[in-house]
């Protein structure tokens, strides 16, 4: 059982298929005066006749793949003047089986005359030119009735085909910009998803890191003084690195996922663990959070800590949730911040990032008072649950 149909095989088969349907109709009028279908031809016809499509065809298909390109060809104008004269010039020679060009005249007008000029002219030039043409070979051979009903029906016949010819042009372009268009949006996802996982293992390490280095360090300092307290961060050390690995696991599948209350548990913890004097002001649960919000809040608050420990030399720090005027803000803030807190990494655009794409924006700044403070508002609407 064979699967679906690659694009790609599809891509490589459809100019094929749009020169079979064109030379389709330009080589019929050669084989219809070549084999004596209306009318006798001499050799010297059936040579011209030849000649002269094979003239034909290779001139509309270089517009037929100029045009599949979104463009027209240098020189349009006068091989467009040219397929004009090789295709109604001849009639008077050959007769009616030298006819059926015209629909392939009709499709290359409408697509390299400027709009909204191709339609009217095209079909202007093929209803004169081939109304004429058949009026004269009709006239007397029929009765009014049946040469304006033939009249009719090549008309309609005619000006579907040559709208098909048209229209699978038009068709293949907007297949090939299809899948270009395909194509980009795929490359985009990748660096979306490539963004994404930078952003989310940079949060999720920074923390993890700190909080590691700064346990080794506690277990160091212990270790002389209290063993069994030192094996106890030893312990809490390597559960924590344990936690890290299966974290980074799920963040390269998509699958890592924080909320804000675990997240302001760990970050009070971690800041007290390294001396910080650590105040939480949370509404509780008169605010209840939507799973974008506390996406966003929290990883906010793991970055907000994250930046403390590697850039201050912190001694107390707040962390404040509140409600007010329709808007949901988180507020960190702490003091003994150093000038690179404020530099050029990724974890503070990260969380702008997140809260841009929520609809909110965050903002981190020193404050005047030698402190560093964190920002991030999200709208109501993002930030509450839906109830109805």
């Amino acid at each position: 059982m064979t699967g679906p149909r690659q694009p790609q095989g599809i891509m490589r088969a459809a100019p094929w298929l749009l020169v079979a349907m064109h030379l389709a109709l330009l080589v019929m009028s050669p084989i219809l005066v070549a084999t004596n279908a209306n009318r006798q031809h001499t050799a010297n016809q059936v040579g011209f006749a030849m000649v002269a499509g094979t003239v034909l065809a290779v001139v509309h298909l270089r517009h037929v793949r100029a045009a599949v390109g979104d463009r027209r060809p240098v020189g349009w104008q006068w091989t467009l003047a040219l397929q004009t004269v090789l295709v109604y010039a001849p009639v008077a020679w050959l007769g009616p089986d030298w006819l059926s060009p015209s629909m392939p005249l009709t499709a290359s007008m409408m697509l390299l005359l400027p709009r909204p000029w191709g339609l009217p002219v095209g079909f202007t030039t093929f209803y004169l030119a081939s109304g004429v043409t058949y009026w004269l070979l009709l006239y007397g051979a029929a009765s009014a009735r049946d040469t304006v009903l033939l009249l009719v029906y090549f008309a309609i016949t005619w000006a579907v085909f040559s709208f098909v010819l048209y229209g699978t042009v038009r068709l293949v372009r907007l297949v090939n910009e299809l899948y270009r268009t395909r194509a980009e949006l795929a490359e985009l996802a990748v660096d979306e998803e490539r963004v994404r996982v930078s952003r989310d293992l940079h949060d999720l390490l920074g923390q993890s890191l700190s909080a590691i280095s700064l346990k080794g360090d506690l277990a160091a300092r212990l270790l002389p003084l209290d063993p069994a307290k030192a094996r106890h961060e030893i312990t809490s050390l390597t559960e924590l690195a344990r936690s890290t690995l299966r974290d980074v696991r799920a963040v390269t599948r998509d699958e890592h996922r924080v909320t804000l209350g675990e997240e302001i548990a760990a970050a009070q913890g971690l800041l007290i663990a390294a001396g910080v004097d650590t105040r939480v002001e949370t509404p509780g649960a008169g605010l209840d959070l939507s799973g974008d919000a506390q996406q966003v809040l929290a990883w906010a608050v793991r970055e907000g800590t994250t930046n403390l420990l590697r850039h201050s030399d912190a001694t107390t720090c707040t962390i404040v949730l509140t409600r007010s005027n329709g808007t949901t803000s988180l507020d960190i803030h702490n003091d003994g911040a150093r000038r690179d807190g404020l530099g050029d990494g990724s974890g503070l655009a990260g969380i702008e990032d997140r809260a841009a794409a929520a609809g909110g924006w965050a903002r981190g700044e020193l404050t005047g008072d030698g402190g560093f403070h964190l920002r991030v508002e999200l709208p109501e609407t993002t930030a509450l649950v839906d109830r109805t």
